[in-house]
């Protein structure tokens, strides 16, 4: 048994039913402009209307409803929550939830990270002895064994020459991480908000099970991990505060590039959730042109 593998975490997880979609926006930091295509059109007073279909979802641009672009995997609906990571990245700029990383190396990376902390463990007194090599592989081995099988399969997958990762390309990563380092079930009930009450459900369904099987000191040495690595694509300047910087959103308002992020309060994510409604009107109209 590995010295890390002794208090298992106990949780009980609730059950809940699929979050819901908030028609609500954000009131705070900087929403981004309704684009000049879209401010000749009025208020509507009406409800959504028939929710968008991937294709169409897919399709939706800024201003436009044709586009070149691809489309991608069928992974998330509409209202699903994305977690994401808003970066101020200096290769680019500008805030942005695209997420610069190498999986190969973050999961190499392990055996490093369990390295430095079985070490500063025992230079801080709390283990009698220094940590071996073979305690050190034994140990990653085991973890990287027991990883949720689509953040094994993000991390093993041949993504050569890519460096730029979209939040629903990175979401094993961002459901793992939280489930480490976010909230622990005693904590959930204080999520009182609309928008929490959502979160909260998605977290109890996404995450928290994610958390089971894992020792208190296992987790502390997983969240040490992916802290320091996440902290090394430059998105986030302190470890610690680590769990200040993971947001949400909704993979339709997403995909619609209705989403701003706001540089001037800790990279606040912003859904535009009137343009949004533009555009799924437009499309509705669209429909019953020849």
């Amino acid at each position: 048994m590995h010295p890390l593998t002794n208090h298992p975490v106990q949780s009980t997880l609730p059950k809940s039913d699929s979050p819901q979609a908030i028609a609500s926006t954000e009131s705070n930091g900087k929403a981004q402009d309704i684009p000049a295509c879209l401010r000749q059109f009025p208020d509507s007073e009406e409800g959504p209307g028939r929710s968008l279909d991937n294709r169409q979802i897919a399709s939706l641009t800024s201003c436009s409803v044709k586009t070149e672009r691809k489309q991608p995997k069928v992974q998330f609906q509409e209202n699903d929550l994305l977690l994401v990571y808003p970066c101020n990245s200096v290769d680019r700029g500008t805030p942005s939830l695209d997420l610069k990383i190498n999986p190969e190396e973050l999961k190499n990376n392990l055996y490093k990270r369990i390295s430095e902390f079985l070490y500063e463990e025992w230079v801080e007194n709390r283990r009698k002895s220094p940590p071996t090599q073979e305690e050190e592989k034994s140990l990653t081995d085991s973890i990287l064994a027991r990883l949720p099988a689509e953040l094994t399969e993000f991390l093993n997958k041949d993504w050569s020459g890519k460096e730029w990762f979209a939040p629903d390309e990175y979401q094993a990563l961002a459901r793992f991480h939280s489930a480490i380092i976010l909230l622990g079930s005693d904590d959930l009930e204080y999520l009182n908000g609309e928008k929490e009450k959502e979160f909260k459900q998605f977290f109890i369904k996404a995450c928290l099970p994610l958390r089971a099987g894992w020792s208190e000191d296992e987790i502390e040495l997983i969240e040490f991990w992916l802290n320091e690595e996440l902290q090394n694509c430059q998105c986030y300047p302190d470890p610690q505060r680590m769990n200040e910087y993971i947001k949400t959103c909704h993979y339709g308002i997403l995909k619609a590039d209705c989403v701003t992020v706001c540089d001037e309060c800790t990279f606040r994510v912003i859904e535009n959730w009137k343009t949004y409604e533009r555009f799924k009107v437009l499309m509705n109209q669209g429909e019953g042109l020849p």
